[in-house]
């Protein structure tokens, strides 16, 4: 989990340095047409978190494999109004809810990293493969913010 925690802790640090170098319009313009703007981008990394939390926590209370469900990340986001708060209270929403994520992660066993999770068209992995998808969806979508 080592190497997991510092890529994490890693992408914490550049989206706070560069994220707050970004003015207003920069922020909310999306970065295509019909895409998400930088905010949204954001929202989405706080709704990937809310729900990778959530299975985090449940694949290791729930009998094997743990059904793991999809969410309509679209609609998520349209839900969470990414556009409307300040961008600074969104920043540190997402920073502090990722900080209680990697204490959870901190504190995995080996034991319970091999507990096998299932999507929903039967693709089986384990937790620790979940975990690492998690960092890895990450860096994709800060990449897009910070260009």
């Amino acid at each position: 989990m080592a190497e997991p925690l510092a890529r994490l802790q890693h992408l914490l640090d550049l989206l706070n340095r560069h994220f707050p170098d970004y003015d207003e319009l920069e922020l909310s313009r999306p970065l295509q047409p019909g895409g998400w703007s930088r905010r949204q981008i954001l929202g989405h990394l706080l709704d990937s978190a809310t729900n990778n939390y959530r299975r985090f926590v449940l694949c290791q209370l729930e009998p094997e494999p743990f059904h793991m469900t999809s969410y309509q990340q679209d609609g998520w986001v349209a839900c969470g109004a990414y556009q409307a708060p300040p961008a600074t209270e969104l920043l540190q929403l997402w920073t502090l809810y990722n900080r209680q994520l990697a204490r959870l992660l901190d504190q995995l066993t080996p034991a319970a990293l091999q507990h096998r999770c299932e999507f929903e068209n039967g693709y089986n992995v384990t937790l620790g493969w979940v975990v690492e998808d998690y960092v890895v969806h990450m860096e994709h979508h800060i990449r897009q913010i910070i260009g």
